[in-house]
């Protein structure tokens, strides 16, 4: 099973970078972000080996805020990182299907007949 570990990356005011997995006692810090990001892999790495079975105890979430004047802020998935779009179309079929993804409903003996070769 593949596991999911998120990695935050903060630079500091005097340009050292300091990277941390939230929820697991790892910790790194270097010079640049690559160098950051290279140091919290070895890091996390040597620390699953010597226990296997640990897993994260934090919750990721993320905090959408509005620019329109609104001053609104709502929590939404980590999905919202990496920036999932949808058309407007999608969103409402999406909206009218349920969990379907966008698919219309499947209605038994609408399908198309094959034709035998």
């Amino acid at each position: 099973m593949t596991m999911l570990y998120p990695i935050v990356l903060e630079t500091e005011d005097d340009g050292a970078v300091s990277a941390y997995v939230p929820g697991l006692p790892v910790y790194a810090a270097a010079d640049t972000n690559a160098k950051a990001e290279r140091a919290i892999r070895g890091l996390l790495e040597a620390y699953l080996q010597e226990h296997p079975s640990s897993r994260p105890e934090a919750r990721v979430r993320v905090a959408r805020c509005s620019d329109a004047g609104t001053g609104s802020v709502e929590i939404v998935g980590v999905a919202a990182l990496v920036g999932a779009k949808r058309t407007a179309a999608k969103a409402r079929a999406s909206r009218a299907n349920g969990r379907l993804g966008g698919r219309p409903p499947k209605v038994v003996g609408t399908s198309p007949a094959r034709k035998k070769a």
